[in-house]
This record gives structure tokens, sequence and C-alpha cells, in this order.
């Protein structure tokens, strides 16, 4: 039997590493303010969702329903997910220094919370999102049929929906709102772990578990622009409204995402692990080539190109945190070879 060809789901979740960048540099805003919204404010809200239904396909599709031999492979994910936060951390320490984060305002309380629910930098949030909706999901999805997993998940989802983009219509309601804003001491947004991942993660589990009518690509791609089109006008009327408290959560980025995901796992493209690894590194790394780009415009003067036209200054973000992410991966990539080779001469000297 052929390995199964997951390339599409590389080449998304590249794509959804961009969609961040573009989330933090609003590319059309030089242009067009509502363009942008569209773009900078809705579609790229798909982009961490991508994220977590990869992950659950991916790494649900590997479950043997042996409880002990899964909660081997669920500790070795999450051990590797936490060693890249803690890489993540130390490399934003400087910046956090510099951007006055261990201010008066900073508690042993504060770190703890950012740790574990907001991220010690504002895009670092999803690595601890993974770790803790993924370890819901997967009890989840041993403790219950596979229905009520992704009943529970939706539950936990619309908590979400009502303290981010859906959080104006409990305006009526101060006993809910009080309950919210209790919560908001523990996190600053309900775009977490506890509601956000767990309902994309399972989404993505049951993709892998069950087995899927076969369409042809064009159904998918053409049900993804329609649910991107419902997702358009739904985040357009509740900020016309003035309801979200955040925009991170929509209903219809799940139609939207699945659709997509669906999609890519159609595409004959091709991949490798270098490019796979190429598009962490780009979501690690942008904040700080965003700092870098705009340092490098001031010094040449050339503010006017690379921080004005915004959507120069997101290609430039782009090119920066590409060639950065490359660096770093043929640098780990030169470091896996030259351990072994040690370790050989120091047990045939020994």
């Amino acid at each position: 039997m052929s390995k199964p060809n997951y390339s599409g789901l590389d080449w998304i979740k590249f794509g959804a590493a961009l969609m961040v960048v573009a989330n933090h540099t609003s590319p059309l805003l030089s242009y067009s303010a509502a363009a942008d919204f569209l773009i900078s404010n809705l579609f790229t809200r798909i982009a961490v969702p991508i994220f977590f239904m990869t992950a659950g396909f991916l790494f649900f599709r590997k479950m043997t329903e042996d409880l002990l031999t899964d909660r081997s492979a669920l500790r070795g994910y999450m051990l590797k997910t936490l060693k890249l936060y803690i890489t993540a951390i130390l490399i934003y320490l400087p910046l956090n220094i510099y951007t006055g984060y261990f201010s008066e305002s900073f508690t042993a309380y504060s770190l703890i919370k950012d740790i574990m629910f907001d991220g010690t930098f504002y895009h670092l949030w999803y690595l601890p999102a993974l770790i803790l909706g993924l370890f819901i999901t997967f009890y989840m999805y041993h403790k219950m049929t596979m229905k009520a997993m992704l009943v529970s998940a939706s539950l936990l989802y619309i908590l979400g929906l009502l303290g981010d983009s859906y959080y104006g219509i409990m305006q009526s309601s101060s006993g809910i709102i009080h309950v919210y804003e209790g919560m908001f001491t523990v996190f600053d947004y309900t775009r977490n772990g506890l509601f956000y991942a767990p309902i994309y993660l399972a989404i993505g589990a049951w993709a892998a578990k069950r087995q899927l009518p076969d369409r042809k690509p064009f159904v998918h791609a053409a049900l993804f622009a329609v649910s991107l089109g419902m997702m358009f006008v739904e985040g357009a009327l509740l900020h016309s409204a003035g309801i979200p408290r955040h925009d991170s959560m929509y209903i219809f980025a799940l139609p939207t995402t699945y659709f997509l995901f669906q999609w890519s796992l159609q595409w004959k493209v091709q991949s490798n692990k270098t490019f796979r690894e190429w598009r962490v590194w780009v979501y690690i790394l942008h904040p700080l080539a965003i700092v870098l780009v705009r340092g490098a415009a001031k010094v040449t003067h050339s503010e006017q190109l690379f921080i004005s036209n915004s959507l120069l200054h997101f290609v430039a973000v782009c090119l920066v945190a590409i060639g950065m992410a490359a660096a770093i991966v043929w640098l780990i990539a030169i470091s896996r070879k030259i351990q072994p080779s040690r370790f050989r001469r120091l047990f045939v000297n020994s």
C-alpha cells in the first residue's frame, strides 16, 4: 500500500503562516481599509484553525486505540511542542526586556498566566493553546464517542465565541458578563487552548478516523469559497454592530477551515521535511522580522517604501522571515549531522 500524500497540508500550513504575518502587518491598509479589513481581520482568522485542524488530523490518524501507547505518543508530541515553546520564549526575551515586559505591572501571577494561556510574546499563545487543547481533545477522544467529542468541543467553542466576536450580545446579562470578567483575570482572551483549540483538533481527529466521501476537488473549493463569503458577511455584521471584544473566533471559520483542509488533501503537490520546518520558524520568527524590517527602513531612510507602503512592508517581512527560517533550519540540519559523528568519535576513543 502506498504511503498517503499529505503534501497539500504542508502548503496550506505554509500559507497559513503567511496569513499570520498579514494579520500582524495589514498589507492592504495603504490602498483600501475595507479590503484590508477583509484580508487582515477576517480571512487571516482561519490561519490558526488550519494549524489546529491539520495537527489534529496528523496526530489522531496515528492513534492505536491502546491508551498506554497513545499516551506515550501524546507525551512525545507535547514534549516536542514544549521544547519549541521554551526556545521561542528565550528568543523573544531580549525584545520583552526592550519593550518593557518586565515593568512594574509584571508579577509572578502575570508570568504564569502568560506562559499558560496568553504567551510571553503576542503570537506565542498558539503553542500553549496547542498543548492544552490537545490534552483536552485526547482525553475526550478516549473517553467519549466521536459524536460526543465533537459536541463537547463545540460547546467549548460557543463559550469562547461569547468571550470573543460575540461578546457584545451579552451586555444585557450582567450575571454572564461577570463570569467572563472573572475568566479574563485568568487569561486575556478566550481564543486559547480551553475554548478555541479543541473543536479544530476534534474535527481533525474526526476527519482522520472516518471514511470521507470522495468528492471532486472543485466541490471542496466551491464550498470553501461559499463558507469564506459567509464568514466575511458574519464578520462585517458583527463589527458594524460593535459586538466583538476581540475578533479571532467566528462561526463560519469552522466550515471555511474544514473545506479548505479537505480541498488541500486533494492537491497534487510536492513537499519535504525542510519545507515543513520552514513553516514553523516563519511563524515563530515573523515578529522579529517585523522589527528588523522597520529598523532597517529607518536606518536606510526608506520608511516610505518599507513602512508606509503596507504591501511592500508585508512582502519584506515575509522574505526576511522566510530567510531567517531557512537559516535556522539549515543550522539545525548541520547540528544533527555534527552531533552523531562527535558521539561516534567519543565512543571509539573510549
